[in-house]
């Protein structure tokens, strides 16, 4: 009779309070990969980690706002906006007054896991070699023109554009003016040089 007992309620209870155990162990874990995938389903189509999109740029986030902050605000933003906090407040009027959906559902450790994914992209960011600006040399230059760039290209209207000197026609047309620049130079100096020369021969 006791190990009938011991059977039929002792044992599912162990389970159960084992099963408890491991989801509340589960839950207390902040995971950045966890956190990523949250961040493309819930934020991705409004904030980007390295700039401001229809909200604003996430990257450290955690060094501007404290984490019951941002837990708050992420369940609830207007109920933060209508409590008057001013950094809410001027968020919401920074970005067009866009609201925010609330995200109730998330737990306290999934909003975690989003932050820590958050750190890991922006420390990720901050390592990454500055990539130029690619130069858009097909669009036609609307800036006024140099007197080098009027020069060469005869500044026909809206066919110049900017000078690239990787484009052979220009760096062959600027060697060209600069030998041309050069040989005009030295006809002027021969040309005193015989100059002088006549003078000495009538004295």
């Amino acid at each position: 009779m006791k190990r009938r007992f011991l059977k039929e309620h002792f044992t599912p209870a162990c389970i159960g309070l084992l099963l408890l155990l491991m989801f509340n162990k589960a839950d207390a874990q902040v995971d950045a990969t966890y956190g990523k995938q949250l961040f493309t389903i819930r934020c991705a189509a409004c904030h980007s980690v390295a700039k401001d999109v229809t909200g604003p740029a996430l990257r450290d986030v955690d060094k501007r706002h404290t984490e019951d902050w941002i837990i708050k605000f992420v369940h609830g933003s207007q109920s933060v906006i209508k409590s008057g906090d001013t950094i809410a407040v001027k968020l919401f009027e920074k970005f067009n007054k866009t609201i925010m959906p609330n995200h109730p559902d998330l737990s306290n450790n999934d909003i975690k896991s989003i932050i820590a994914y958050i750190k890991e992209e922006g420390i990720r960011l901050a390592v990454l070699p500055a990539v130029p600006k690619a130069l858009d040399d097909d669009k036609p230059y609307s800036g006024k023109s140099s007197p080098l760039h009027q020069l060469i290209y005869l500044d026909i209207p809206g066919e110049h554009r900017p000078l690239n000197f990787r484009d052979p026609f220009i760096a062959v047309s600027l060697v060209g003016v600069i030998i041309s620049l050069v040989l005009f130079l030295l006809l002027i100096v021969k040309t005193y040089d015989i100059l002088e020369k006549y003078k000495q021969s009538k004295e």
